[in-house]
C-alpha cells in the first residue's frame, strides 16, 4: 500500500517548500469553473443549454434549470415565464442588471489620460517585467489603466432598429453577445490619493467601489498575492480578473467559459499596452491561491471565479 501523508505532514512540507502550494494551485484550481457548479441534486441537462428546449425525455428540464440558476433572489432581475428564459430581452435584462451601479461610498476616478504613444510602439515594446521599484503610481495612472482596459466608450441599440428594446453599453474590450461577464477588481497597494485596500471597478460611472465582504476577516494583501518569484511588496497595484459564468453561459452554454476567457485576454492586452504607454512595468501571475482571493473579495467561487491576476508598478 502506498504511503499517504497526513494533513499535518503535508502542511509541514509546504512550510518548508512553499512553491509547491503555488504549483498545485496553478495546476488544479480552474477545474472548478463549470456551469454545473451550482447544481446540487439535479444536474441541468446539456441539451437544455445547447438546444434550448430540445431535451427529450426530461419534461422538467426547464424547471430544473431555473431552480439551479436562482442563487440569489436579489440578482434575479426580471419577472418572466419560463418560456422566455432564453429570449434575448430576458438574457440581456438579467445579465445587464448591474448597469445601474451602486454608487454609495464609491471613489470617483479622474478622467483618463490621452495616450500619445503609437500603437506600433506600444505593441513592439510591451514586455513582462518583475523589476518594480516599490514607488507609487498616481490615481490618474490607475484611472487611465482601468478605462483603457474595459472602460465604457459608447452605446449600441439592440432589437428592431426602428424601435430598439434598449441600449448595450460598449466598452474598450469586445465581449461575446455584449454580455460582459468579466469584472476587474483592484488591490491598491501603493496608489497616491487612494487608501490601500480592495476595490471593484465600475466601468459605467468610472469609479471604484470598496470591497468589504460581510463577516470576512481582514487579509494581508501581501500574503494574499505573494508569489515565490515576485516581490509583491514592490508592486503598486494588483488587478484581479473575475468571471461570472452565469452572465454568458445562459446564452452560450459550455461555450460561455471560452468566450469569457477570450474576453479576459482582450482586457489584459489593453491593460499591458496602456501600462507600456505609461512607462509602467508589470507581469501576469498564474500561481495564485484562487480560493483565498475569492474569499477575500466576497466571491462565492461557484458563479463568480477568479481567473487571472496581473501586477503593475513603477519600472525599476
Amino acid at each position: 500500500m502506498p504511503y499517504q501523508r497526513t494533513k499535518d505532514e503535508v502542511e509541514a512540507a509546504l512550510a518548508d517548500h512553499d512553491y509547491l502550494r503555488a504549483v498545485g494551485s496553478f495546476a488544479m484550481q480552474h477545474s472548478l469553473v463549470s456551469i454545473y457548479s451550482t447544481s446540487t441534486v439535479v444536474r441541468t441537462p446539456d441539451t437544455v443549454l445547447r438546444g434550448r428546449w430540445a431535451g427529450a425525455g426530461d419534461d422538467l428540464a426547464g424547471e430544473s434549470l431555473l431552480l439551479n440558476y436562482r442563487t440569489d433572489n436579489a440578482r434575479h432581475g426580471f419577472q418572466l415565464g419560463i418560456g422566455r428564459f432564453y429570449e434575448p430581452d430576458a438574457v440581456l435584462t438579467s445579465c445587464h442588471a448591474d448597469l445601474e451601479e451602486d454608487l454609495r461610498e464609491t471613489v470617483p476616478l479622474p478622467a483618463p489620460k490621452k495616450l500619445r504613444t503609437g500603437l506600433t510602439a506600444a505593441v513592439t515594446t510591451r514586455r513582462s517585467s518583475r523589476e518594480l521599484t516599490g514607488e507609487p503610481v498616481s490615481l490618474a495612472e490607475l484611472a487611465t489603466l482601468l478605462h483603457h482596459a474595459q472602460g465604457n466608450t459608447g452605446e449600441l441599440p439592440y432589437g428592431n432598429p426602428a424601435d430598439p428594446h434598449g441600449m448595450i453599453k460598449l466598452r474598450t474590450a469586445p465581449s461575446g453577445g455584449g454580455l460582459y461577464p468579466v469584472t476587474l477588481f483592484v488591490q491598491a497597494l501603493n496608489v497616491t490619493g487612494l487608501p490601500a485596500g480592495a476595490y471593484e471597478y465600475f466601468p459605467y460611472s468610472h469609479s471604484l467601489k470598496p470591497v468589504r465582504p460581510p463577516g470576512a476577516d481582514p487579509v494581508d494583501p501581501l500574503a494574499l498575492y505573494r508569489s515565490p518569484d515576485l516581490a509583491i511588496d514592490q508592486a503598486a497595484v494588483v488587478f484581479t480578473f473575475v468571471y461570472n459564468l452565469h452572465h454568458n453561459s445562459r446564452k452560450y452554454g459550455d461555450g460561455g467559459v471560452v468566450f469569457g476567457l477570450i474576453e479576459v485576454g482582450a482586457i489584459l492586452q489593453n491593460l499591458h499596452l496602456t501600462r507600456t504607454a505609461l512607462a509602467l512595468a508589470g507581469c501576469d501571475q498564474g500561481g495564485y491561491d484562487k480560493q483565498r482571493i475569492e474569499q477575500a473579495l466576497g466571491l462565492d467561487g461557484h458563479t463568480r471565479h477568479v481567473v487571472h491576476v496581473s501586477i503593475i508598478g513603477q519600472e525599476g
